[in-house]
């Protein structure tokens, strides 16, 4: 610091003189200039007053007199015997011939110098002559040659004292400076103290003052902020989850040890997150959310573990990803899933086996009470069967592994008409008409759309009014296929509508029961809508109907 400010004083000490001998030189050669142009004129004005025809020079050998005629020739010159050149278009003597003389400075072919001219005009009998008046310009070389020796010891002086000078002045500034400097140093380490204010003037007294209050607040922010990244290092170090935190570029800011576990890496802190992990569906996730700012929730697995992963976008243009182990939940999932369909399978034969010997029952038995028990039997019997067949169902679209193997182009109105056609007997039972019309096609499992419509449609019968309708109505509209259910039945409270697709759920389960419903249709429809991205929804009034619209997307 001391080092640089005795070289600025020096460098600015040099640009001032340097800047005070140009304006020196600039203001003698204007002096110069201006004696020399009044010198020039006296002499001409001496000669003016003494021609009397002809002119006698005087003994100057800087000053060059010229006598010239009316047509431009020489008649004498002080500086040359003979001169044949004309000067009548020299720019003085054009001057001087409409009576406006003036002072021409230019370098001299005669004589190869640089040389001032002025010329005057007299008359002469009937005509008029021209005396030209020339003398050497003073060199500012010269002066320059004579005044850099001093200039050059003024400097030494000037740079010597100013050496001096910022080394005193330095050592009054720069003490509390240093000062200033070891405490920040200090305060870097947790062992800040006070600076004492005695230098003696009382402006940087105040200043030293304030940088104290300053620095005991920095200090103390210093530490804070220490100790909330030792408790946040620390939980991300314990966390089960994986945490990983990006900059807008995608490089790591931030990465636990969970994290690096997940994917079997170490130390990729400031790397890009291609050196994470080379899976697609997580650094397309990052890098859209970089993009676009969405953010993204979705499956992961890695090193044979499964994850649910979810990326933020917060308002500090950060990434932050979290990836929690949900392994043991798949795997439960998995065997609840493999239970479910066994026990489904085991209980269907001996279900199957029942009804077989409850229908011999009935047709062999007489009396009025055993037929009726026996009915009841076989209905209870039809109602778990059914039940089973929607838990197989729902079983298989709730597994996450599923595969859509046998997609093809289904038409819809081909299966509406089948669905119609099996509800026949349910409908008439129930007095409800069914109508089904319009057309459009999707591409899915034919059984998966059958069950749709299917479970749609049955609702539309099983919780309809005597004369009721069911409308089935499919629509193409701007490369979308658009499937509507709607019947003019009891309805559903608005209260209700938000669980309407749970498994199990019944508005009224009494009625559910009397119709043989199973509460699980409306799941089934929901977990086929998300097989196949379809936008699902359903609006109903209470005593004026139900209508459930699907909505494909063919794109």
């Amino acid at each position: 610091m001391k080092n640089k400010l005795i070289i600025y004083n020096v460098v600015m000490t040099v640009i001032v003189l340097a800047l005070m001998l140009g304006f020196g030189l600039m203001v003698t050669n204007s002096n110069n200039r201006d004696i020399n142009e009044r010198k020039i004129k006296d002499i001409t004005a001496v000669y003016v007053a003494n021609f009397d025809g002809d002119i006698n020079f005087a003994k100057d050998e800087d000053v060059r007199v010229t006598l010239i005629d009316a047509d431009g020739k020489v008649i004498k010159d002080s500086g040359a015997a003979e001169i044949e050149e004309n000067h009548l278009y020299r720019e003085e003597i054009k001057a001087a011939a409409i009576d406006k003389p003036k002072v021409v400075i230019r370098n001299s072919e005669t004589l190869g110098k640089e040389m001032m001219y002025y010329a005057e005009k007299i008359p002469y009998g009937d005509s008029y002559m021209f005396i030209r008046v020339a003398i050497p310009t003073e060199s500012i070389k010269s002066y320059a040659v004579k005044s850099i020796v001093p200039m050059i010891f003024i400097l030494l002086g000037v740079w010597v004292c100013s050496i001096v000078a910022s080394v005193l002045l330095s050592n009054v500034l720069l003490k509390p400076l240093k000062q200033v400097k070891y405490g920040l140093t200090q305060i870097e380490n947790g062992t800040y103290r006070k600076i004492t204010p005695a230098t003696g003037d009382s402006d940087i007294n105040e200043i030293l003052v304030g940088i104290n209050d300053l620095s005991e607040k920095l200090q103390s922010g210093i530490l804070n902020a220490r100790d909330e990244k030792q408790k946040l290092d620390y939980i991300l170090a314990n966390i089960s989850d994986g945490i990983a935190v990006f900059d807008d570029k995608l490089n790591i800011v931030i990465a636990n040890k969970s994290l690096e576990n997940t994917f079997g890496v170490n130390g990729v802190v400031g790397n890009s997150v291609d050196a994470l992990t080379a899976d697609t569906a997580f650094i397309n996730a990052v890098r859209d959310c970089a993009e676009k700012k969405n953010d993204a929730i979705f499956g992961l697995k890695a090193i044979g573990r499964y994850y649910l992963c979810s990326v933020h976008y917060t308002d500090n243009d950060l990434i932050i990803a979290v990836l929690t182990d949900v392994t043991q939940e798949k795997n439960s999932e998995k065997m609840r899933l493999e239970f479910f369909a066994n026990a489904s399978h085991e209980l269907k034969t001996p279900l199957t086996t029942i009804k077989g010997f409850n229908d011999m029952i009935s047709l062999q038995a007489k009396e009025q009470a055993i037929l009726d028990y026996s009915s009841r039997i076989s209905k209870e019997i039809d109602r778990v069967i059914n039940l089973l067949g929607d838990m197989l169902d729902l079983s298989k679209l709730e597994n996450s592994q599923v595969k859509l193997e046998n997609v093809a182009e289904v038409d819809l109105a081909e299966i509406a008409a089948e669905v119609k056609e099996s509800l026949t007997h349910a409908a008439s039972e129930r007095n409800v008409e069914i109508t089904a019309c319009g057309d459009g096609t999707v591409k899915a499992e034919r059984e998966h759309i059958y069950e749709l419509i299917k479970n749609l449609a049955e609702n539309g019968v099983r919780y309809n009014n005597a004369g009721g309708k069911v409308e089935i109505k499919i629509e193409s509209i701007n490369g979308k296929t658009k499937l509507t259910v709607a019947d003019n039945g009891i309805g559903i409270d608005q209260k209700h509508q938000s669980r309407i697709f749970e498994r199990f759920y019944r508005v009224d389960k009494s009625r559910s029961r009397a119709t043989g419903g199973t509460g699980l249709g409306l799941a089934i429809v929901k977990h086929i809508c998300e097989l196949y991205n379809a936008e699902l929804t359903l609006t109903s009034k209470l005593g004026a109907g139900t209508t459930v619209t699907v909505v494909f997307d063919n794109a």
